[in-house]
Parts: structure tokens; sequence; C-alpha cells
């Protein structure tokens, strides 16, 4: 299945974030999955080097729409006005969203009523055997 990966990235430890989001991705990857990650995105990367908030959000929902579904990372109770867009616009195209959340945000949001499947996780570990079941 073709994934696009949604996560926070304000306020977040890039090095860590980005870590994290290659766990993801290969993890997705290794299990049959085709994960699309914008951090990994030489367009992105470059529309980043410009502060070109509108033309990542646009290539975000391009990726999006070619996706069949969204897994979503939710590292804390922190809201991420992106992720939530991003969230939103799957659902408007009918698209499953599996949300994955920490611990640590549990009762912070409506989220996990919202989305099609919820896993909760503490570990990077947990996040991977959790990422295994989609």
């Amino acid at each position: 299945m073709k994934l696009f990966c949604a996560y926070a990235f304000t306020g977040e430890d890039v090095e860590v974030l980005t870590d994290r989001m290659r766990q993801v991705v290969d993890t997705l990857n290794s299990n049959g999955h085709k994960a699309y990650c914008n951090r990994f995105d030489e367009v992105v990367d470059e529309l980043q080097e410009k502060d070109d908030i509108k033309g990542i959000f646009s290539e975000a929902f391009k990726n999006i729409a070619a996706s069949e579904a969204v897994v979503a990372i939710i590292t804390s109770p922190s809201r991420s006005i992106g992720q939530i867009m991003e969230i939103g616009i799957a659902m408007s195209q009918g698209k499953p969203v599996y949300l994955f959340e920490h611990k640590s945000a549990e009762g912070s949001s409506y989220l996990p009523r919202l989305v099609d499947q919820y896993f909760s996780w503490k570990s990077i570990e947990d996040l991977k055997n959790s990422l295994l079941k989609i």
C-alpha cells in the first residue's frame, strides 16, 4: 500500500525526528508498503530552503492524493497544525488514517476517535512493532 507519513516538525529536535521517521519508513517498507515521508524528499528540502510554506503544503497534499492511506505519528500532546491539516485532507479524500500516538499524548485530543486505526506506543520498538500491524 502507498502510505503518506504525517509527523510534527515544528518544535521537534530535527535529528531525533529524522531518525524516528527513517525507522518508520524503513519498517513500513520492510512490510511490503511504499512509504513516502517528505523529510526525505529533495523537492521539499528546496522548498524549505526558500521558506515556501505554501509550496511545502501543496507538495504534501499532492502526495496525500497519490497515496492510499496516511500514517500519522504523534509524539507528544503538542498540536501540529500541519499534521492536523494532512489528516483532514486524507479524511476528506476518504483515505484510511492510521494513528500512532505516544503514551504521553493519550487523552490530549479527539484524533483517536476520528481515525480508522489507533495504536499507542512508548518506545521506538513499540512503534515499529505497531507499524507492522498495518
